[in-house]
């Protein structure tokens, strides 16, 4: 795989995580807990895993994908009970995008390995023994 391939695999997880963390600060502040310093820990979370991942962390890039599938599955009974309570496709439009910034995540974790075991074994000095 391509230098330029893997590089957009690495953007792919830090976009997500970046996306995920402004996102959420953005409807924290407008919400009624904006005023709670505790609420703002869920985005700056992921804001620091998009660093990371940005940095092809690959540590980072696992725990941006672990941290946001439970969430997935933590918020799949809020979707379930707002669509009871509110009508509409709430857990349709949950789907979709779980399922895209899962696969978003996924390729920032394949994109670190890739871009550590190409360019970490290059750096690796030749055993000359």
């Amino acid at each position: 795989m391509n230098e330029t391939l893997i590089r957009i695999f690495v953007a792919c997880g830090w976009a997500a995580a970046g996306v995920s963390g402004f996102g959420t600060a953005i409807v924290v502040a407008g919400g009624p807990a904006a005023g709670q310093a505790v609420a703002y820990a869920t985005p700056a979370l992921f804001i620091a895993l998009a660093f990371g991942i940005y940095h092809n962390s690959r540590v980072y890039a696992l725990a941006a994908l672990i941290i946001f599938t439970a969430m997935r599955l933590e918020f799949y009974h809020v979707a379930v009970g707002l669509q009871q309570s509110q009508g509409g496709a709430v857990t349709l439009g949950f789907w979709i995008s779980a399922i895209v910034f899962g696969l978003l995540y996924l390729l920032g974790v394949i994109g670190t390995f890739l871009w550590h075991a190409r360019f970490d074994s290059a750096a690796e000095p030749l055993d000359e023994s």
